[in-house]
């Protein structure tokens, strides 16, 4: 028996073979069911993942956190901290490397057009920034010979007037992805466009088509808002329970005629309240059958919600890249255990301080010192963009066992001096060149000494570097000499 469709076409019932699904139950995680939350995916660019609107969302959400959350507020702080302090100092790498760096110096100061920060200032703020609102722009000011300032541009303010298939957020492109142009609100409806050589855009990538930044918070914003919000409870439970000192249970809750701790107006079936201000000194209370007194004590908080909001803090730390020791309670990690903490951390600082120095510092140093030569303020120099810069000093749990394993590396050769006085924020050059200048202002000393007292050189050093009141020349044949008898 033949079956035909609508077209008058054989159907074919043969039994096929079922091709099978390259996806399904291969991977678990990509599995569906009624046990697990469903959860969003997007395979795309993030363009498209992260627009204006969420983008906006999550910077207002973190700002409020950062603004009202002490656990958020300080753990920025600190990243901020210990990775820039007061900021990244230039190490020249020219011959005219001292004259650059006065000078850069000196710039630093001024460097802001509205006057109120320092270089060392707006290093802190990009940092925070990008933590806080995912990214920062910086508009390199003054065009020609004029003197070269920056100006500080919030995330909010960075954004496009209309959409522009050439751009996303603010940013315009070239057809290869390279940023050609940003764009900025000046005030409610005025815009401008800046070209991407004169303007700088702080924030940490994520991912490589990623043209905006995104607020390091992103991770933990649902679980702050949620231990706020159980915090905040948790506060008013355990108030009410404190308000609470004793409580007389009864039968009807109607105090009787008779009582001597309730007053009138203060029954269950009035307010059920009872003032501490009825109690006396070795009262006698008179119930009624059926009543009793019964100390009223609470368990708020408990144990299992101080490690609930502690699950919370930890997740909060490790998205920001910090140890939970660090930023919450550094007493979790003893011994070993504390330096791997501090270690961890002090890789987390490093990253901060490589691209605030190779994505914003070095070209400001090439910027300004180009400036400052083409207006005849500076010599110009072979390699004069050519710097290095120095970092606050590296944190430790132990400063006397590793300076000591320090100094016995540096006598076996296997660490440098730049190693040694980097990690203590100083730089190798200038602790030499102050070395160098202490030993001739030294020798200058000991030599008017010796031939206006008479006394050999190696006394009149000693005299000039002891550490003692009363010297003694056990190594010599001379004798103290008395100012006074030598006049």
């Amino acid at each position: 028996m033949e079956l035909f469709d609508h077209n008058g076409r054989v159907l074919d019932l043969t039994p096929k073979k079922k091709k099978a699904n390259s996806f399904s139950g291969h991977y678990r995680g990509t599995e569906m069911g009624r046990y697990r939350t469903y959860v969003p995916y997007s395979v795309s660019d993030s363009t498209q993942t992260l627009n204006r609107s969420q983008r906006r969302s999550l910077m207002g959400f973190a700002r409020h956190l950062f603004n009202n959350n002490g656990l958020v507020r300080g753990a920025v702080a600190d990243l901020t901290r210990y990775s820039v302090g007061s900021g990244l100092r230039p190490q020249a790498q020219s011959a005219e490397a001292q004259a650059y760096e006065d000078y850069f110096s000196e710039w630093a100061k001024i460097c802001e057009v509205t006057g109120q920060f320092t270089f060392g200032q707006l290093q802190s703020l990009v940092s925070k920034r990008m933590d806080i609102d995912g990214d920062i722009g910086l508009i390199m000011v003054g065009t020609g010979n004029s003197f070269p300032q920056l100006q500080l541009v919030e995330a909010h303010r960075i954004e496009s007037e209309t959409y522009d298939a050439k751009g996303h957020d603010g940013v315009n492109v070239s057809p290869a992805g390279r940023p050609t142009a940003y764009e900025v609100r000046d005030g409610d409806s005025d815009y401008r466009r800046i070209s991407s050589n004169n303007f700088i855009l702080m924030y940490d990538p994520e991912r490589v088509s990623q043209l905006r930044g995104v607020t390091s918070l992103v991770h933990a914003i649902a679980h702050l808002r949620d231990m706020d919000d159980l915090l905040e409870y948790e506060l008013v439970g355990t108030k009410l329970n404190a308000s609470i000192g004793m409580a007389v249970t009864s039968q009807g809750g109607v105090a009787d005629d008779g009582s001597a701790l309730i007053e009138d107006g203060y029954s269950a079936a009035d307010t059920g309240d009872i003032p501490w201000q009825t109690f006396e000194p070795g009262m006698i209370p008179r119930l009624k059958i059926g009543e009793s007194i019964e100390s009223f004590a609470s368990n708020r908080p408990s144990p299992t919600f101080v490690g609930f909001i502690e699950h919370l803090i930890r997740e909060v730390a490790t998205g920001l890249g910090l140890p939970y020791e660090f930023v919450w309670d550094i007493s979790k990690g003893t011994g070993s255990a504390s330096r791997f903490v501090l270690e961890k951390a002090q890789r987390r600082f490093e990253e901060r301080q490589n691209l605030i120095a190779t994505k914003l510092c070095n070209r400001v140093w090439s910027w300004v010192i180009a400036r400052g030569i083409k207006r005849g303020e500076l010599p110009s120099s072979e390699n004069w963009w050519k710097v290095r810069w120095q970092t606050p000093k590296r944190i430790t749990v132990d400063l006397g066992r590793e300076a000591k394993s320090n100094h016995e590396s540096i006598k076996l050769g296997l660490r440098t001096m730049s190693q040694d006085v980097g990690e203590l924020g100083m730089d190798w050059q200038e602790v030499r060149g102050q070395v160098e200048a202490e030993a001739v202002d030294l020798l200058t000393r000991a030599q008017r000494l010796s031939s206006e007292y008479g006394v050999s050189m190696e006394t009149a050093m000693h005299l000039l570097s002891q550490r003692t009141p009363n010297p003694v020349f056990a190594d010599s044949n001379e004798t103290p000499i008395d100012p006074q008898a030598a006049e």
